[in-house]
Formats: structure tokens, sequence, C-alpha cells
């Protein structure tokens, strides 16, 4: 039987887990993952739509010259599990999701979702893989790094990790790439696939005495489509609500998420699978990536709170 002194001494390991894995990165930087090949000869639907202009001016032949020197980079680290949750090399990640013929599913807000398969024994199951993608021009690199520990600590933290509406982290690899293998199948359908363009689901927050936060307010200013109607719309509120509520609950709190970056069943039930940022902390002044903001942060009051993190 699992204690609460059993859970609190693996999420300490879990946050030290995490920071080796943090100032790893950090030392690294973000050129073993710019300069790779790859980067140039990526489909150019998945490019960013500057990058053959950009290299033009910049010189082929540097990026080339770089992508060599970086071709031996050791990406070897410790540690291999952050929680519960194991590295797996670049290889492996190839295995599971074939980057030269892949099965793109979607851009994400740090690159793109994949599908993918894992084999273990003689059972094979659907799995997605979400990457970070590096393609010039690099913008914000470094936030890179730092949200994809950010969505790590987050998939691994054991308080909040068995959410059903969370997906689950299978594997995660730092090699080559970043990346994150959920075991998860893809259902084929994202929350804005059955919204109208441009739809927003609107939830508010408000804070309690004990730093607890409930959902009291969902308003869907919405038109039906199809057999999305009034009562698989409150199904979708109420598990994103419980969402939010278990992980204000934990002092974490979330910058954007859009109905695209939420997977949706033929039953109305969701998974979360992507953020624009994550934080641990309760309330910090910071600065903020472009989208969906609270008319707080939009009227210039830059302080982060639980009751500002609202979608």
């Amino acid at each position: 039987m699992t204690t609460t002194t059993d859970v609190e001494m693996s999420i300490d390991k879990q946050k030290k887990d995490i920071e080796i894995l943090r100032k790893k990165l950090m030392d690294w930087s973000f050129f073993p993952y710019l300069y790779q090949r790859f980067n140039k000869e990526e489909p150019i639907n998945w490019r960013n739509p500057m990058f053959i202009d950009y290299i033009a001016r910049q010189s082929l032949k540097s990026f080339y010259r770089a992508c060599k020197r970086f071709e031996s980079f050791d990406f070897s680290i410790e540690p291999t599990i952050v929680g519960k949750v194991k590295h797996c090399s670049y290889s492996d990640l190839d295995g599971i999701t074939n980057f030269k013929n892949p099965e793109v599913i979607q851009k994400t807000i740090s690159g793109r979702l994949f599908q993918g398969t894992i084999v273990e024994g003689s059972e094979k199951r659907s799995v997605i893989v979400k990457t970070w993608d590096f393609h010039l021009p690099m913008r914000d690199a470094l936030q890179c790094l730092t949200t994809f520990c950010d969505e790590i600590e987050l998939f691994t933290n054991e308080r909040v990790n068995m959410h059903p509406n969370l997906v689950k982290l299978y594997r995660y690899c730092c090699d080559t790439r970043l990346a994150l293998v959920f075991d998860e199948e893809f259902t084929g359908l994202v929350l804005s696939d059955v919204l109208l363009s441009g739809t927003y689901i609107t939830i508010s927050s408000i804070m309690l005495n004990d730093y607890s936060s409930v959902c009291t307010l969902l308003l869907f200013s919405l038109s039906f489509v199809d057999d999305f109607g009034w009562v698989e719309r409150m199904k979708v509120a109420t598990q994103l609500a419980d969402l939010y509520s278990c992980l204000h609950e934990n002092n974490i709190a979330l910058d954007r998420l859009i109905p695209a970056n939420i997977m949706i069943d033929k039953e109305f039930n969701i998974k979360v699978f992507d953020f624009g940022y994550v934080t641990n902390t309760f309330n910090v002044d910071d600065s903020f990536l472009d989208g969906a903001r609270a008319p707080e942060i939009l009227k210039g009051e830059r302080t982060r709170t639980m009751k500002s993190d609202v979608y």
C-alpha cells in the first residue's frame, strides 16, 4: 500500500531528477538540436516559412558546417529515469515513429504531433509522439528547453499525472531530438475539429482561502455543430474544470490551453496533450507567450496568479 510518505519521497526524487535534466540541457543549450541536418530536410509544409530565405542569407554552407560539428555530440545524460519514466535514445524514438516517412497528426505549440507504435514483447499498440522542433529561424529556443522540462515535471508528478483527462507519459527523449512519447492512441479528433473555427471555451476560476480553486463559471457562446450539442459541451467543460481544479490544488498553473491541444473521443471524453506554459509557482511576475489571456493580463497587469489562469 502506497503511503503519503512514499509519495512525498517519490516527488522529492522526481524534482531532483528534473533539476539534473534542466541543468544538463541548459549547459548544452539548443545548438545541438538546431544544427541537425533534418531541420533543413524536413518537408516544406512543416518548416518555418522563413527557413529557406534565412538559410540563403546566412549561407547554407555555414549551416552544414555547424551540423558537421554537432554530428558526434554526446547526448548521454543522467538520470535516465525521471520519476518512473525512462529516457529513450533517438534510434528507439525513430523506431517508434518513422521521421523519414512521418505520420504527422498536426502542429503543436512547440513542434508537431506524430502517430507512433511501441512493441513490448508480443504486445503492439499505438502511441503519440510530440516533438520540440528547432527550425530556423529559431525564436525563444532556450524557452523550448524549459518547457520541455516543465512538461516532464508535470507528467511525472504523482499528485496529478493519473488524472483521466491528461495523457500518460511513456518515454522522454533528449537525444538528437526533444520529444515525449505518450501511451495513448490518437482518437482522430481534437476539440477544435468539432467547434466553430476560432471559438474558445471560456472557464473562469475563483480562489478559495485554502488556495484551491474551483471553476464556477462555464460560458459557452457556441453554435451547435453536428451532434456536439449542449449536453456534450457540458461534459467536456466539466472534465476541463475538474482537470484545472486538480492542477490548481497542487499549485500548478498553465499559460495557454486551446481546443487544438485537446484530444476528444466519440464519447466526448477529452485528453490534454499540449500546453503553452506550465509552472508550479503560485505568484510569479513573468513574461508571457502570445495566446489566450485573462483580462487583467491583457490590461498590462503582469503578475501571474491562479486567478489569472483563465481559459
